[in-house]
């Protein structure tokens, strides 16, 4: 009878605990009715100075039965503006899963499509894409870092996302209890967009917006490093990054073998905003060569204090 007895007793636990550790990862995402987030958008081009920026609202305002037979919740972004543009997104997380679901009304099987996996852990490859479709085709989606920082004056866990087709695009971060926190693009140009103000559960975290912030000095408090501009680049690109606390910072090159071809930063810096030249047509260290670096992939990678992230760029003469 003892060995039923410590059965009964000890597979509830475990249950238990996959539950609270499914509830954990759930909540990267927070769909729930009521909450409400504001962001702030810049967009660049070359030479690196902001050109436009916006802000727009997304508030979970409940939810539908679409045809497929699946239930989603509403998601209402608006635009900060005067003119108020707004428009409904339709979303859905399988909870057994952690893959989060979009609705689109065309003859996509099931019209939904897959646009992230919650569960992924850094290395997982995910079969899916926020926007689904690129001027390259279907892609994939890779989980490429699980971090800590401070957010809002909370610590908290974050997850870094890049989408991955031959020129890299779009990366994003979820924040464990706030959702989306950071998202950044380049193909013509590079934008970036910064989680402001949030509503959760009844809490508030950040300073509402009323109107558009076209504040250049924009600083949020994060460790960021954005996709070089252009890429693929001939023979220069511009590698910029933001500090958020004073750090000793490296910024290195590798190739593809991972050796190290470049050191672009190396010592103390303080909180800012920073850009960074790669000249591929010369070496580093004095090195002298009539053709510089060969074309082909290489990698850069930003270290600072506890924070590390790589990205790709591409070299084409």
């Amino acid at each position: 009878m003892k060995r039923h007895f410590y059965l009964l007793v000890f597979l509830p636990a475990i249950l238990f605990a996959q539950v609270d550790s499914l509830k954990e990862l759930l909540n990267y995402y927070p769909l729930q009715t009521g909450n409400y987030w504001e962001y702030q958008s810049y967009w660049e081009q070359m030479p690196f100075s902001p050109t436009d920026s916006s802000s727009h609202s997304v508030e979970v305002t409940g939810d539908t039965l679409l045809e497929n037979g699946h239930t989603y919740k509403i998601l209402l972004r608006k635009d900060i503006t005067p003119n108020q543009y707004q428009y409904n997104q339709f979303e859905r997380i399988d909870s057994l899963t952690g893959c989060v679901y979009r609705y689109i009304n065309d003859t996509t099987a099931n019209h939904e499509y897959m646009s992230d996996s919650l569960f992924a852990q850094p290395g997982d490859p995910i079969y899916s894409s926020r926007e689904r479709i690129t001027t390259s085709g279907y892609y994939m989606t890779r989980c490429v870092s699980v971090t800590n920082d401070s957010i809002f004056g909370i610590f908290t866990q974050l997850k870094t996302f890049q989408n991955e087709c031959f020129i890299p695009g779009e990366t994003y971060t979820f924040a464990k209890g706030f959702g989306e926190l950071y998202g950044s693009v380049c193909e013509m140009g590079c934008g970036s967009t910064y989680l402001v103000y949030a509503k959760i559960d009844g809490k508030e975290f950040g300073k509402k917006l009323t109107s558009i912030n076209s504040d250049k000095n924009f600083s949020p408090n994060l460790f960021i490093l954005n996709q070089n501009f252009p890429n693929p680049f001939n023979p220069s690109t511009v590698i910029s990054f933001q500090l958020s606390a004073n750090s000793k910072v490296s910024l290195k090159v590798y190739d593809v073998l991972g050796n190290q071809v470049a050191i672009l930063v190396d010592g103390e810096k303080p909180a800012g905003n920073y850009k960074i030249d790669f000249d591929g047509s010369r070496l580093s260290n004095g090195i002298s060569s009539k053709g510089g670096y060969a074309s082909g992939v290489y990698f850069y990678t930003l270290r600072a204090g506890s924070f590390v992230q790589s990205r790709k760029m591409i070299l084409l003469k």
